[in-house]
């Protein structure tokens, strides 16, 4: 399978959102934990498309299909003000009815606020990333193709560091960033995921310096 990756444009958004939601839930679709899909393609995917210059991202395509994305930006900060930018919109599709299931991803969204996620030093690992590919392109080189374009970007612009947040259940995910030079930064159990898993995961918080 040959594939053609490039820069997300305003246009992919649909499809990041699309390829977000089917695989939010470790590779399966996120309706088992949070059934507004366009919620959560709000959520995932408008920080980035609002954190300005500073935001990062690219796409993989076969034949004309889009099959897979990462995104990211070159700071929490960045990411931050997109999310804040987002807040308002959110708000305003929630009071006119644009998120109908809203009241059933209120368990996750609860407890993703009190299980709060660990990251690593900021100085060190400014940038973060999110990465996620269709079922029918995993295995097949678009994820290393992705991360190799994004890491390169990263370096173009000088930034020290990356980091990103997984869990030990993704294990392709890990050795992908693990042939990639990322590290373990911090290993936590976390209870987040507990209802639709039956047990706890283990959360790792992944890095790589840059040169």
């Amino acid at each position: 399978m040959t594939f053609i990756v490039r820069g997300v444009r305003p246009a992919d958004w649909p499809d990041v959102a699309r390829i977000a939601y089917a695989t939010g839930f470790f590779g399966a679709s996120a309706r088992r934990y949070f059934p507004d899909e366009a919620l959560f393609g709000a959520l995932w995917v408008g920080p980035y498309a609002l954190a300005g210059a500073d935001a990062l991202g690219f796409v993989a395509e076969w034949r004309g299909r889009t099959v897979g994305y990462i995104l990211g930006t070159t700071t929490f900060s960045a990411y931050r003000a997109g999310f804040r930018a987002l807040a308002p919109q959110l708000a305003m599709g929630a009071a006119r009815g644009a998120y109908p299931q809203l009241a059933g991803c209120v368990p996750y969204l609860t407890r993703a606020g009190r299980f709060a996620l660990p990251h690593a030093p900021e100085a060190a690992f400014p940038a973060h990333l999110h990465l996620n590919l269709s079922e029918d392109a995993r295995g097949l080189g678009a994820g290393g193709a992705l991360l190799d374009a994004y890491l390169d970007a990263l370096r173009a612009r000088a930034v020290p560091g990356v980091q990103l947040s997984t869990t030990a259940r993704n294990e392709a995910a890990v050795a992908l960033y693990t042939r990639r030079g990322f590290g373990t930064l911090e290993a936590r159990r976390t209870p987040l995921w507990r209802p639709w898993l039956g047990e706890d995961a283990l959360h790792l918080t992944l890095g790589r310096a840059l040169p």
